[in-house]
């Protein structure tokens, strides 16, 4: 009898110690949930308040208040402190690890986690430097540049480059259950991802510009401008080029020229020496292209014509140059709208952003019937526009934006000898350099080389579409290019229209026009077939930089359109496809299907 009133006393007991546990417990979660609650909300508010201040300091720096943005932004570092503290203690931590329900709170702790970072870290280390990279300080004068800030502000823009890149990979995926929280996060990575793109073209900048503008010696550059009128691999066919200098940030141009001294004899070519594998010769060796200026860009791989025309002029003048540079007409465009028209000597009609791209593309041939005549006007147009933009005109940081927009285009490309230099620039678009074959997006290039030797692609138009179809280890490829000859039946000059490929049809009219499609697919592709305007056609196979290369050759009528169509079988690469954009004097139409797997 006594055990089991015992017993009985311990079940009562215990059943007051569960519910009592139970209370507390509940109490407990209840009161993580609601300091959960306040605190997120606090969070939020202190966010967005970071987010305003740090608007307002941009704001201050962009209208060159420098000092005062530096005072604003002093609290910054505190501020996103108390963003990460608000969701880091217990309850928020415990929270984040319930399965499920937890991942938003997860997410929420890494974008705080995130903000306290950038606060904390980049924003002090971006503000530091802010007077010494601004443009408009860097510049003494239209042909000089301030080096020493550069170099001083280059730890710290690589530092909050660092700071940036890792915030990017961290907001990268953490899908939730809650589709606001994930657009806030994807939203947010977008804006950081937007601003660590600045700041690592600032801290490129910075890296590589003392040593290419000779802050260790004096470097050289080859300039040449390229025109889209005809068709070549990195843009158009080269033609007037400037010999420039720079002298610790000083420039000076010594010379400008026509492409005259560069073109051979009849029997006399360039021998440059230079060899660029079997791959390169099976694509282009039968046009010369290390011997011939006019055939040096073949290759849409704008180091290896660099290389090329750098070693030309060493051969030609004896001089060595330390860089090349090419530009084209568009280019010049987005320049002159920066600086002004310039002033052309013997020339009623100044040259302007308008007016640049049709006068030097298709005017020109029928203002001078005379060739030397005609080269030495192109010579005029490279001399001005380069006087312009050292002369002080525009504003510095206007002239950088042009730069970049060009860059984006290729239609601005630079190429250094420094291995240093070079491999900092291949990063970004200025190289013109294809992607690695390594890359883990597919590819998708086409490339038009002029077959014709007229100037006929002035009024050419060019798309490309590219779909992507099934899952698994490899994946179907569909690759629609389009080209459109609108050249006018009649008044164009015969300079424009007249063909000089021996292996032309006999039936050609003035303004047929003919090219060499070279299409670069993602390494390892496999050509399943190819279509010629619905009909099956043929197609050589090559191997290129990694990449797989398909080449047609096809003809241009008047007034017609031809459509090419690949079928491929491709590796199944993640990412976003990557198209390659060959400049021309219209852009490249693009459209892309790529269905989603998983």
């Amino acid at each position: 009898m006594t055990r089991l009133r015992t017993r009985l006393r311990y079940q009562r007991y215990s059943a007051v110690l569960r519910n009592r546990f139970f209370l507390v417990g509940a109490t407990l979660v209840g009161l993580g949930i609601l300091w959960i609650v306040v605190t997120g909300y606090l969070a939020h508010k202190q966010a967005q308040e970071l987010a305003t201040r740090i608007r307002q300091v941009k704001v201050l720096i962009t209208q060159g208040h420098v000092e005062d943005a530096r005072k604003l932004g002093a609290d910054i570092p505190r501020m996103a402190a108390r963003v990460d503290h608000l969701t880091s203690g217990p309850a928020w931590w415990i929270g984040a690890h319930v399965p499920f329900f937890g991942a938003p709170l997860d997410s929420a702790r890494v974008t705080t986690a995130v903000i306290s970072d950038i606060g904390r870290h980049a924003v002090p280390d971006l503000l530091a430097v802010a007077g010494d990279i601004d443009p408009a300080r860097l510049r003494v004068n239209g042909h000089t540049v301030r080096l020493g800030p550069l170099a001083k502000a280059a730890p710290a823009l690589a530092d909050a480059d660092r700071v940036l890149g890792a915030a990017v990979r961290r907001l990268a995926g953490g899908g939730t259950w809650l589709p606001v929280l994930d657009v806030g996060r994807a939203g947010f990575r977008a804006q950081v991802d937007q601003v660590r793109g600045y700041v690592d073209a600032a801290a490129r900048v910075a890296r590589i510009f003392p040593t290419m503008l000779g802050q260790q010696g004096t470097q050289k550059y080859f300039i040449a401008l390229q025109n889209e009128a005809e068709l070549r691999g990195t843009g158009g066919l080269p033609g007037a080029f400037a010999i420039a200098s720079v002298t610790d940030g000083s420039v000076r141009f010594e010379r400008f020229s026509s492409d005259t001294v560069l073109l051979p004899g009849k029997t006399q070519l360039i021998d440059t020496g230079l060899h660029f594998g079997p791959q390169f010769d099976a694509l282009y060796q039968a046009s010369q292209p290390t011997r011939l200026y006019v055939t040096s860009n073949l290759s849409p791989d704008f180091g290896t014509a660099a290389r090329i025309w750098a070693a030309m002029w060493q051969k030609v003048s004896g001089d060595h140059v330390n860089g090349v540079i090419a530009v084209d007409p568009t280019a010049m465009s987005y320049f002159l709208g920066v600086t002004g028209p310039a002033v052309l000597p013997g020339y009623s009609t100044p040259l302007t952003s308008d007016n640049v791209v049709s006068l030097t593309e298709r005017d020109e041939y029928a203002l001078f019937p005379d060739n030397a005549a005609r080269k030495k006007f192109l010579v005029s147009v490279v001399k001005v526009v380069s006087t312009k933009m050292i002369s002080g005109a525009g504003s510095p940081l206007g002239l950088l934006q042009a730069a970049s927009r060009a860059a984006t285009e290729q239609r601005l490309l630079v190429w250094h000898e420094n291995p240093t230099v070079e491999k900092a620039l291949r990063e970004t678009n200025y190289a013109g350099a294809l992607p690695p074959p390594t890359s883990d997006r597919p590819f998708s290039g086409m490339i038009v080389n002029n077959a014709a030797a007229g100037k006929l692609d002035y009024y050419l138009n060019r798309s490309i579409g590219y779909a992507r179809t099934g899952c698994g280890s490899r994946r179907d490829v569909v690759v629609t290019i389009t080209l459109t000859n609108n050249a006018p039946a009649s008044g164009l000059p015969p300079y424009v229209t007249t063909r000089l490929d021996h292996d032309k049809p006999k039936n050609v009219r003035p303004g047929d026009n003919r090219a060499l499609v070279d299409y670069f697919a993602t390494p390892d592709s496999r050509l399943q077939s190819v279509t010629l305007d619905g009909r099956t056609s043929v197609a050589s196979a090559h191997q290129y930089l990694g990449h797989s290369v398909f080449r047609i050759d096809t003809e241009l009528p008047r007034g017609g359109t031809r459509t090419i169509v690949l079928h491929l079988d491709e590796p199944a690469r993640s990412g976003t496809p990557r198209i390659w954009r060959q400049p021309g004097v219209t852009p490249l139409g693009v459209d892309v299907f790529d269905q989603k797997c998983g």
